[in-house]
């Protein structure tokens, strides 16, 4: 399986995973639009390449807001919880012609030689998700908008080599910095988002009793945190227990095979 995180931010989220045989592969997420995924993918040598769905883990506009053109380039259908799909119907994001496909939580889809099977994830939107992704040689985890992680998504995560994690501020940073203090709230809050030292907490367990090899830290504040902060506390927890690497909002990450 290859994994590689297109982009991560507030501006725009989208992975890509495709299968080891490379017959096919998915994206998780959609706020890159079609001429952006193709430049990357090829960039990274990741194309020609059949998407055969994309999976949503919210409705927020930087998760979806191309879902509809990308199935329409790609000619495949969207994915998401019956919560995220009905939001997304009642949003400007589809032009009606999708095939939209809803999942229950813990229900899991076979395409091709990939298995995803979605988890529930504590965030501030309707009916909001992760995703386990497995090809029968190596498994993924993707949890990257979460307040919390709770004993769920910590159990879910356990059976991955990979996990792309929310890193999202540096609580003093964010405290201190200059967003107004019900926002600062409601980031920090459990349907907020993830801190460095909560991914650390999360990773460090990962590590220790599960299969950790990689992480991938997500969704970086660009007000509320530094990539080399993200990285140094991070590291404290894990010890040198599992690879670390950054994700971008203006890059893709480093390609990450299973």
């Amino acid at each position: 399986m290859k994994v590689c995180v297109l982009a991560s931010g507030s501006g725009g989220n989208a992975i890509f995973v495709g299968s080891g045989s490379g017959e096919g592969a998915i994206l998780i997420d959609a706020g890159l639009d079609y001429a952006q995924v193709r430049r990357q993918l090829g960039e990274l040598g990741l194309w020609p390449c059949r998407i055969l769905a994309i999976f949503l883990t919210h409705e927020h506009g930087d998760h979806c807001s191309f879902a509809s053109e990308l199935a329409g380039m790609f000619g495949c259908p969207i994915y998401g919880t019956a919560g995220t799909l009905r939001a997304l119907r009642l949003s400007w994001y589809l032009s009606g012609g999708e095939e939209l496909r809803p999942v229950e939580l813990g229900e899991e889809v076979q395409l091709g030689e990939l298995r995803v099977r979605s988890f529930p994830v504590f965030h501030d939107a309707v009916e909001p998700c992760g995703y386990l992704v497995s090809d029968g040689r190596g498994n993924l985890g993707v949890a990257t908008d979460l307040g919390v992680v709770s004993p769920a998504v910590l159990e879910s995560l356990l059976e991955c080599e990979v996990v792309i994690l929310e890193a999202n501020h540096d609580l003093g940073m964010l405290l201190t910095g200059p967003y107004p203090w019900e926002l600062k709230q409601r980031i920090r809050s459990e349907v907020g988002h993830l801190s460095n030292d909560a991914a650390g907490e999360a990773l460090a367990e990962l590590a220790r009793r599960g299969r950790l090899k990689v992480a991938l830290l997500a969704h970086l504040s660009q007000h509320n945190n530094r990539p080399e902060l993200a990285l140094q506390t991070v590291e404290r927890y894990l010890n040198g227990r599992a690879e670390l690497l950054l994700t971008w909002q203006d890059r893709p990450s480093p390609v990450v095979e299973l």
